[in-house]
């Protein structure tokens, strides 16, 4: 049994990770993250009144991976040497992952003509941090470089002319120490998440002010998704088959198509802001906007959608805390875990039922590979949406995955425990393959 007075006790931590693993995005947050590392180190040049004269890129594969085909907000190029071009030519590092917001035609008509120039120029990191940035930026007098680690806003290290002039070796975003990975992993579990939820958290009282940033914002780019042909137009293609009476009008239907639209919205560079979640946009979205959905469709209080969206977050940041913030393995997957988990909630679905749908998903989409963020993520959220709804329904009839079927167990921590070690063991092997495919087509 679990000791409720435990959870009393955690309260001000699980509220505190909540907010800290949400926070505004705007753009794909791999690009940004070069950009705001570029816009960074290009700042310390322009302090010196220097001109940029070239920029070098070394990062991470999984940096790379993401970044190499996302759409940059308020253009239509996509790229690791366009994002540090704009983010040195424009950036403004104040505004951190919402560093190229006001982007004009100018600001990236500079980079293109500085990547056409040869003046940028891109590399595979050798660091073993799976997310590692580095810029250096030459003007005609000084360099000056950042260095990004571990988080997509975590600056390390700022050197101008080959001196350190900052430094920081804990894990927080030059503000406050964050809570990590893996304190995050010790101090939580399902049940704790769930009766935290369910009993704990005075959505009245308590600060929950990102959940309802998450609302406002992440609803409002799917409507933008809907209302233009973004990608692949995943969320208009289904409402197109709903409209022609060739998809049945279910509150499943009307959850995935809202969130696919946001999704193909976000990966074509749509300027709008989104609350992400772990260090993803796409993962945020997914872990909200199914769940505003099915609580308008089913007409439940605020009371029930703001826990249900709190059981939601809640849960990936804690698979994420041991699955890692950047894999081999698709994001999606998790924060479709994470969206199961709220649909069940809303349902009146208990621990166990909650359980059985994180078996339901281990025991299906394990495995499915990031190739990076592109706009057929949408497709990738769809088929984990999909498959968490059904997983979910499931659930609340009592079905499961057995304990004896492939990495599930008896026990729903053994079983995140296998997933994440997959995902921890297999990750540099499988981003090495992939990467390579994507990079010498």
């Amino acid at each position: 049994m679990i000791n409720d007075q435990n959870i009393s006790e955690k309260k001000p931590k699980i509220l505190r990770i909540l907010r800290e693993n949400m926070y505004v995005a705007t753009g794909c947050t791999e690009p940004a993250a070069v950009s705001y590392c570029s816009s960074v180190a290009a700042n310390e040049i322009k302090k010196l009144g220097d001109e940029i004269q070239s920029i070098d890129v070394i990062a991470s594969k999984n940096i790379l991976k993401n970044a190499m085909s996302a759409g940059l907000p308020n253009t239509t190029k996509v790229g690791v040497n366009y994002a540090a071009g704009i983010g040195a030519t424009h950036g403004d590092p104040k505004n951190v992952l919402n560093v190229n917001n006001d982007v004009k035609e100018e600001d990236y008509t500079i980079a293109e003509q500085m990547i056409k120039d040869g003046k940028i120029k891109v590399g595979i990191s050798k660091e073993p941090n799976l997310l590692y940035i580095k810029v250096t930026v030459k003007g005609k007098s000084h360099e000056a470089s950042c260095t990004i680690a571990d988080a997509h806003t975590n600056v390390v290290e700022i050197t101008v002319d080959n001196k350190v002039t900052f430094e920081n070796k804990g894990n927080a975003n030059n503000k406050e120490e964050h809570i990590p990975a893996h304190e995050i992993a010790e101090l939580l579990s399902i049940e704790d998440i769930v009766v935290f939820c369910d009993k704990y958290l005075d959505v009245e009282h308590d600060d929950i002010e990102i959940l309802k940033k998450a609302e406002e914002l992440n609803m409002a780019i799917s409507k933008e998704g809907l209302s233009r042909n973004y990608g692949l137009s995943i969320g208009k293609n289904i409402r197109g088959l709903l409209e022609a009476g060739n998809m049945h009008n279910a509150n499943r239907t009307r959850a995935i198509m809202r969130t696919t639209a946001a999704a193909d919205a976000r990966m074509a560079g749509a300027p709008f802001p989104v609350v992400a979640n772990s260090g993803s946009g796409n993962q945020g979205i997914t872990l909200s906007v199914p769940i505003i959905s099915y609580a308008k469709d089913m007409k439940v209080s605020d009371e029930k959608k703001y826990k249900a969206l709190a059981v939601s977050n809640l849960i990936s940041i804690y698979i994420k805390s041991k699955f890692g913030t950047l894999s081999a393995f698709c994001g999606a997957m998790v924060a479709s875990i994470g969206a199961g988990c709220g649909i069940c909630y809303l349902y009146d679905g208990d621990y166990n039922d909650i359980a059985a749908v994180i078996h339901n998903m281990v025991g299906s989409l394990t495995g499915m590979i990031c190739d990076g963020a592109k706009p057929d993520c949408a497709l990738k959220i769809y088929s984990g949406l999909e498959t968490a709804i059904f997983s979910s329904r499931l659930a609340m009839k009592g079905k499961r995955v057995s304990k004896d079927d492939g990495i599930v167990c008896e026990d729903v921590e053994k079983t995140i425990d296998n997933v994440a070690e997959v995902s921890v063991k297999c990750s540099s092997e499988v981003d090495d393959i992939v990467l390579g495919m994507m990079i010498n087509k």
